[in-house]
């Protein structure tokens, strides 16, 4: 299915039935925290079972979001894994860091969806890219010339993909003095701007250890463990990066361990409606979900749905903007459909032999990384068609609305 098409109606739904992105991060003693850093509150953490505490090295450690898994990568400095965060389990266990010096450490770390990449910053200044797995593989690596030399050493990596920028901090550990580099994803290691990093109100910034960037709504997000900074930016021709007034966060709670990395994770789809049946349709407990999270130049993006059932063809709607609450009843459908108005659908796939609710189907949709559908609002709701010796009938499942993101 292609999108463009579509490009101008799906921009003008509002983004309201999206649950909003958060930050996320791993902490010094290896406990995952997020925060919401417009509401300025932590939410709850977990704490990934045998996950090491960072070395000495106040630089150390890392996040990055792995939109293909909905996971957190996450490095102490020397060791990473992924994480899923809604029960802390591992997608992928410990495993050393692919660095070249035994003595680097992990400062910082990115997903590049476009690329299916993940990035690493060590505190020898080098980026390498990597392709990822249980462990990862490095395909290439450059130098920024920003080694760790007396009290400076890096903090933080971050990838603006719409937009093709890379940013990564260089911070004097001893006095918080902090700068922000500005690259291109074709040239990472050569800085074509170098910002100063500013305190807030509350006073200066420490050091920091973890960058993150929202590259739809051009925020970067910068944290010195405690304090998390949202600096809205400007893309001017060159490119040229034009930096605003930025908002400071400081969501901190008695024992609150603070981020040594940090990411944006992205929003979640949320659901609506209930599945219904008919005819030669057996009441079966249809439930459609997301396989990844819908980011733009996310290959492996998917639509899924479990419960249905077997012996039947399934399909796939979508729609142009979020789920309605009272969408047209088209027959032979046995309810209404939620996903409108309709840009198209994906389909038929044969959800399995045999008779009874443990049908399955998996819609493929890779989702391309064109900057003009940044923030556009979509929803899926899927049916499937079933017959027997009695006739014919229908089923359909909850409908998602869901955004599409960049971070």
């Amino acid at each position: 299915m292609n999108l463009l098409p579509f490009l101008g109606l799906v921009l003008t739904a509002a983004a309201i039935a999206q649950t909003p992105d958060n930050l996320i991060g791993i902490t010094r003693p290896g406990i995952l925290l997020q925060r919401d850093h417009t509401a300025c509150t932590n939410l709850p953490p977990c704490t990934p079972a045998g996950f090491p505490a960072a070395p000495a090295q106040p630089f150390a450690g890392g996040t990055a979001w792995f939109t293909t898994r909905e996971g957190a990568w996450v490095s102490n400095g020397t060791m990473m894994a992924l994480v899923d965060p809604t029960n802390c389990s591992y997608l992928c266990n410990p495993f050393p860091a692919p660095l070249v010096s035994p003595v680097a450490v992990v400062t910082g770390l990115e997903h590049v969806e476009s690329l299916n990449q993940t990035w690493i910053l060590d505190s020898y200044g080098i980026i390498y890219r990597c392709v990822p797995g249980c462990p990862l593989t490095v395909l290439s690596q450059c130098t920024t010339g920003l080694p760790a030399v007396g009290n400076m050493a890096t903090g933080g990596l971050a990838v603006d993909e719409v937009n093709r920028l890379v940013f990564y901090t260089y911070s004097n550990w001893s006095t918080g003095a902090t700068t922000l580099h500005v690259a291109t994803t074709a040239n990472p290691c050569a800085p074509f701007q170098v910002f100063t990093v500013a305190g807030c109100s509350s006073g200066p910034m420490r050091p920091i250890t973890g960058l993150a960037v929202d590259a739809c709504r051009r925020t970067l997000f910068l944290t010195d463990g405690t304090t998390t900074i949202a600096w809205p930016y400007n893309v001017l021709a060159g490119p040229v990066v034009a930096f605003q007034a930025p908002s400071c966060c400081s969501a901190t709670t008695t024992g609150t361990p603070p981020f040594i990395g940090l990411a944006v994770r992205s929003g979640r789809a949320t659901s609506s409606g209930r599945p219904c049946s008919n005819g030669a349709c057996p009441a079966c407990p249809m439930v459609h979900t997301l396989v990844g999270s819908p980011n733009l130049g996310n290959a492996s993006f998917a639509l899924d749905l479990q419960g249905a059932p077997l012996g039947s063809l399934a399909f796939c709607a979508i729609g142009a903007g979020p789920c309605v609450a009272a969408g047209p009843v088209l027959p032979p459908l046995c309810g209404p459909l939620r996903a409108s108005p309709l840009l198209g659908t994906l389909g038929p796939v044969m959800t399995g032999a045999g008779a009874g609710c443990g049908g399955s189907a998996l819609f493929h949709l890779p989702l391309p990384m064109i900057p003009g559908l940044c923030g556009a609002v979509l929803s899926s709701q899927c049916a499937t068609l079933c017959s027997n010796a009695t006739g014919v009938g229908t089923s359909m499942s909850n409908c998602l609305s869901w955004q599409l993101q960049s971070n």
